[in-house]
C-alpha cells in the first residue's frame, strides 16, 4: 500500500539531485572501468574498439542498477528517489485503466471515484514536487467534479492511500 507524504519539494529536489549525482559517480567509476577491461581482455580478439568500449560500459550500467537496486534502493540519500518512484509507479498502475475507472466514475461507483481521488491527488503532489505547475491547470475541471460527485455520496475526500489491487477489477474490462 502507498500512501502520499508531505515532502517539501524544494527538499525532494536537492535530495533527488544528490542521490543522481551519487549514482551517476558510481556509474562512471563502473562503466569506465568495465569498458577499459573489456577493451583490455578482448581488444587482441577485435579490432573495433569502439563496439568493446560500448559492451564494458552497458555491462557497467546493469552493475550500476543492480547495486542501486539492492544496496542502495533503501539508503537514507535515496529516500525521495524511491518515493517518487513508487508515486510514480502507483499513478502508472492507475492510468493504464484510466479510461474504464472514468467510465465507472461517471456512473457514480464509489470504488472508482476514490481510485480517481486518489489519482488526482497523486498527480497534483507529483507536479508540485517536479515544479511543474502549468500541468496542473488540465485537471481542475475534471478534480472538481469528482470532488462534487464525492461529496453528494459521502464519500471522504482525503484518499492519500493506494493499493495496486484496487485496479485490477478495471483490468478485466480490457
Amino acid at each position: 500500500m502507498f500512501k502520499i507524504e508531505q515532502i517539501d519539494p524544494v527538499f525532494y529536489r536537492k535530495q533527488t539531485r544528490k542521490a543522481t549525482l551519487i549514482i551517476m559517480a558510481i556509474f562512471i567509476v563502473i562503466g569506465f572501468s568495465t569498458a577499459y577491461l573489456f577493451v583490455s581482455y578482448f581488444g587482441e580478439y577485435s579490432n573495433n574498439k569502439l563496439v568493446l568500449n560500448l559492451i564494458g560500459a552497458f555491462i557497467g550500467l546493469i552493475i550500476t542498477g543492480y547495486l542501486v537496486k539492492t544496496l542502495f534502493a533503501d539508503k537514507p540519500w535515496m529516500r525521495e528517489s524511491m518515493y517518487a518512484w513508487q508515486l510514480k509507479r502507483s499513478l502508472m498502475h492507475i492510468t493504464n485503466v484510466e479510461r474504464h475507472v472514468k467510465e465507472a466514475a461517471q456512473a457514480n461507483d464509489p470504488h472508482a471515484l476514490k481510485v480517481l481521488r486518489f489519482y488526482h491527488l497523486g498527480l497534483e503532489h507529483m507536479h508540485k514536487l517536479e515544479g511543474n505547475s502549468s500541468a496542473l491547470i488540465d485537471m481542475i475541471a475534471e478534480k472538481k467534479e469528482i470532488e462534487e460527485k464525492m461529496q453528494a455520496l459521502g464519500l471522504p475526500l482525503e484518499q492519500t492511500e493506494f493499493d495496486a489491487e484496487w485496479v485490477e477489477r478495471y483490468k478485466d474490462l480490457e
